[in-house]
């Protein structure tokens, strides 16, 4: 039996291609033992396929991506939280968090409206398409919203004049 040098799953021994992450084993030395743990009792709560394979134990929380989907469970951009989370919330995550360094804020101007919320979401996701090409804007506003009701951003917003307000995000425990 073999097992994947990238995300530890086992193979075939005849394996060209890791089934689970796409690796590309003739790239890659092949174990002949597991270079991962692998926790049966932590299943993915995206797919409900993977058991969750350990595969950062050097935080305080630990990190861990499922073979099946490539999802991650672990701390979120240094939160103190640990949730399920994929490429494109890590991709979102790091711009959100440079604009904020280097801005102070992440944030557009919209009409007030009573689907304010609903309109923030979309004209923020606009906003970083620019630095997420290839992305389509409804699959940003997506994971926005999935990091909201993770509780790891939250959505602010302040008067502009009687018509317009302000409204961003910010990570909830950088406030």
């Amino acid at each position: 039996m073999k097992y994947c040098p990238n995300c530890g799953a086992k193979l075939s021994d005849n394996s060209n291609y890791c089934p689970f992450c796409g690796a590309n084993l003739q790239e890659y030395t092949v174990y002949e033992y597991p270079k991962v743990q692998v926790f049966e009792e932590l299943v993915c709560r995206h797919c409900g396929k993977g058991k969750m394979l350990l595969v950062d134990s050097e935080s305080d929380i630990p990190l861990y991506m499922c073979p099946h989907c490539g999802w991650y469970y672990g701390d979120f951009l240094g939160t103190g939280r640990a949730i399920y989370y994929d490429s494109i919330h890590l991709k979102i995550g790091r711009i959100i968090k440079a604009e904020i360094k280097m801005k102070g804020y992440l944030r557009v101007n919209i009409k007030d409206t009573p689907a304010w919320e609903e309109e923030a979401f979309t004209e923020i996701a606009k906003y970083l398409n620019g630095d997420l090409k290839g992305y389509d804007i409804s699959f940003i506003r997506e994971a926005l919203v999935y990091l909201v009701e993770e509780g790891v951003l939250e959505l602010y917003r302040e008067e502009m004049d009687k018509d317009f307000y302000w409204v961003g995000v910010r990570f909830v425990d950088s406030y």
